[in-house]
């Protein structure tokens, strides 16, 4: 019913990823929704460590037989093929997806190629893919490739019906958040974009409240605060376990309360935004 894109302007690390990940299996856990989360990153298997151990010896092992390519036959790869061959429904997507939660969030990682040239020429089938997928899934969160080098990032941006813009606490990143903004209105449309300050701390300078007056935005940014614990669970494939955990906790004031509070809060503003744009969620 509604495509949410996560990007950001700055090729420097924006914590794009682990932003979306959060917010999908937050809303996951608190919201009555079906989840996609899709990984169409070039070779970064973040999104997946965040919630499966990755083997990476066998996986290196399969690459290299396939000289930087994964069986089709599975994954993203798998979902490829059958849109090329006019196999893709809505309800054939959950074959080649993982579940994280059963009927609530469903994970396509990324294409498995290190093979640029590949991956680009899978990636120009992705707005297929997420078209169909958006048939069965109330929400369809997108981790996409950051700046605009490619035709295709300009190409799924414009098929989004929302843009979270992922950027960190410098001055720098909120500079190029201006400048894409006003350089690239035909894209990145003001009423379809939500900014996103990642790793954001209130003790600095570059904090929620200055940030917002910085970049001209009339609403607080949306906050993804660091913490220390959620770092650690990134790390050892603990994203869903750090929700269900949290949400359990008594605790009020303690730092992992505060951060799913801000969470709680991005994933307020993206509903919001649907429906401020009346697309039905």
């Amino acid at each position: 019913m509604a495509i949410i894109g996560f990007w950001s302007g700055s090729e420097k690390e924006s914590g794009q990823t682990v932003s979306i990940a959060a917010i999908a299996t937050h809303m996951a856990v608190e919201h009555n929704y079906k989840i996609l989360l899709v990984d169409a990153t070039f070779n970064d298997d973040t999104m997946e460590r965040c919630f499966w151990n990755v083997n990476n010896a066998k996986k290196d092992v399969v690459q290299v037989l396939n000289r930087g390519k994964m069986d089709i036959s599975s994954g993203a790869e798998g979902l490829i093929s059958a849109v090329v061959s006019n196999k893709a429904t809505p309800e054939i997507i959950t074959n080649y997806t993982r579940v994280v939660f059963k009927n609530r969030l469903d994970v396509l990682c990324g294409l498995k190629t290190k093979v640029r040239q590949e991956y680009l020429k899978s990636l120009n089938l992705y707005k297929d893919l997420i078209k169909t997928a958006d048939k069965y899934y109330d929400l369809v969160f997108i981790d996409l490739e950051k700046t605009l080098k490619e035709e295709i990032t300009k190409t799924l941006l414009e098929s989004t019906n929302i843009i979270v813009y992922s950027f960190t606490k410098n001055l720098k990143q909120a500079d190029e958040y201006i400048s894409n903004i006003t350089t690239n209105k035909d894209i990145l449309k003001k009423d379809k974009v939500i900014p996103l300050l990642s790793n954001s701390d209130e003790n600095v300078v570059y904090n929620q409240r200055n940030v917002t007056r910085y970049i001209g935005e009339k609403r607080e940014v949306a906050t993804i605060p660091y913490n220390s614990s959620f770092v650690k669970n990134i790390s050892e494939a603990g994203v869903a376990q750090f929700f269900l955990t949290t949400r359990l906790s008594n605790k009020i004031n303690d730092k992992n309360s505060n951060f799913v509070n801000c969470v709680e809060d991005a994933c307020q503003k993206i509903i919001y935004k649907l429906q401020e744009l009346k697309y039905k969620v």
